[in-house]
């Protein structure tokens, strides 16, 4: 028979998967991401495990059936009986008789020896309609054995009185001469389609995820990862794989300065923040000066933590020289750099100005023209 488990095999798979993913990749959602993997793995060692229990007890089920089918024959019970008029539409109902019978068709798969169950009903405009129950079980003992310890189907017949046909059931015992089917093939059929549900769904779950770490390895772009190198800080700082591209700026003091996050990492959230001093922490007092962009519009130079991809563009007043810390909100441990704030440091993008003279040249002159001139002398 089909089973269910391959299936639940199937989708623990996608959700190992998953898990496995994005704990490699956002290692700062480890203390979330390491749990549930955890438990995914379990679910899928769990689903795997009931897998092979009920292969292997649907395997046991078919040798005992061809077991009893070399034994002795096959053995029929055939019930027929008659609903009353306008009554078959109740049977076939929820709580009518042949709704009954079905829903005994679990206790009866249970029931060593049981083969099939089948319903025919034979619909008549007018009069009683006619309802034939067959069961097929492996030998005569088999039945006899179900009929003495469970509800056998004729019990419930005789529960729906209103609906059957006082004196209509008849029972017939018979042995099975000619039958083409063969049970073995049944379920054969039903794991092989499980079996393909499950390879198709779990394939389609690691493939995906080779796919993201591939994309991850590239750069997001097709070919190979190539390395950028880091020019000069400009305006930007970005952010990627929850990290700081620049961990040091330098900036001169009192100039009005425009500066850009570009948060890269999808579906993280990251923020910037400035302090007034080198060290940042919670209890730490925020920079001021901001002039536009700054969360709540307000004059901290902080942005609102926001998940990416997006950028933030904000404006503020540098401070004194002096040394000040910034930092991730919601990851002070891994993205913390500094701004230094330097008398005379050009901002960034522009050259020293051409009339400045490079440190140690003027000297180098005076004491050379020091020493012609005693030479001279």
């Amino acid at each position: 028979d089909p089973s269910i488990w391959p299936f639940v095999a199937g989708l623990a798979i996608m959700l190992l998967t998953a898990t496995l993913v994005w704990w490699a990749r956002v290692e700062d959602q480890r203390s979330l991401s390491g749990p549930l993997l955890g438990a995914s793995a379990a679910i899928t060692l769990f689903s795997v495990a009931g897998w092979a229990y009920e292969d292997g007890r649907m395997r046991q089920k078919a040798r005992e059936q061809e077991e009893h089918a070399r034994q002795g024959a096959r053995r029929t019970q055939v019930i027929t009986f008659a609903t009353a008029e306008g009554q078959l539409d109740t049977a076939v109902g929820e709580g009518g008789v042949i709704d009954a019978i079905q829903n005994a068709h679990d206790d009866l798969r249970a029931a060593p020896g049981f083969e099939d169950l089948r319903i025919n009903v034979s619909s008549a405009e007018e009069g009683p309609s006619q309802v034939i129950v067959e069961t097929t079980w492996s030998t005569a003992e088999d039945l006899a054995a179900f009929e003495e310890t469970e509800r056998a189907i004729l019990d419930l017949i005789s529960q729906h009185g209103d609906e059957v046909v006082a004196g209509s059931p008849q029972t017939f015992d018979m042995q099975v001469v000619r039958d083409t089917k063969d049970t073995t093939v049944r379920f054969s059929m039903g794991a092989a389609v499980s079996l393909f549900g499950a390879l198709l769904v779990g394939g389609f779950a690691v493939g995906a995820g080779l796919n993201l770490f591939a994309s991850e390895a590239s750069g997001g772009e097709g070919g190979g990862f190539v390395p950028v190198e880091l020019g000069p800080f400009v305006d930007t700082i970005t952010i990627k794989a929850s990290d700081f591209d620049y961990t040091e700026v330098t900036l001169p003091p009192g100039v009005e300065f425009t500066m850009t996050l570009d948060n890269q990492d999808d579906s993280v959230a990251h923020n910037i923040i400035f302090y007034q001093g080198d060290v940042a922490a919670l209890d730490e007092p925020v920079l001021e000066g901001c002039i536009s962009g700054c969360e709540d519009d307000g004059t901290a130079v902080r942005t609102e933590l926001a998940t990416g991809i997006i950028q933030h563009t904000f404006t503020f007043t540098t401070p004194p020289p002096g040394r000040y810390a910034f930092w991730c909100d919601v990851h002070p441990d891994t993205m913390i750099g500094m701004l230094i704030i330097e008398e005379g440091a050009p901002l960034p993008g522009e050259a020293p100005a051409a009339d400045e003279p490079v440190e140690g040249e003027g000297e180098g002159e005076t004491e050379g023209e020091t020493a012609e001139a005693e030479t001279e002398g």
